[in-house]
């Protein structure tokens, strides 16, 4: 399991990873965690795990997405007014719109959604 991320690419990536080691399966392992607008969001080796949070509401949901149960995903980058970027993973449930601050490294999440996802 990755405890200790410094120095890798983003300014994003999230360094305490702690809260994300509790709900790991034997055999899954932590491959990155990012910061998102509300919250963050752990890329593990068989899943994506965020908290969908309102951002008016105290409510905190845990979501879990199986890469198996992805079809596709869009990425829509920062411009030059925006203050985030988004990333959208489709699946048979439905789409989850995720959104990051600016400045994430979405080559890098692209890549890990592909290695998944294209298996």
């Amino acid at each position: 399991m990755i405890n200790n991320l410094k120095g890798m690419l983003g300014a994003s990536k999230v360094t305490n990873v702690d809260k994300f080691n509790e709900l790991l399966l034997p055999g899954e392992e932590v491959e990155h965690v990012y910061k998102m607008v509300l919250d963050e969001i752990c890329f593990t080796n068989k899943r994506v795990i965020f908290f969908d949070n309102k951002f008016i509401s105290k409510k905190k949901k845990r979501v879990s997405v199986p890469y198996s149960s992805i079809h596709g995903f869009a990425v829509e980058e920062a411009g030059m007014l925006d203050m985030d970027a988004d990333v959208t993973l489709f699946t048979r449930s439905g789409n989850f719109d995720l959104e990051f601050i600016k400045g994430t490294n979405l080559v890098e999440i692209e890549h890990v959604l592909a290695k998944y996802i294209c298996k």
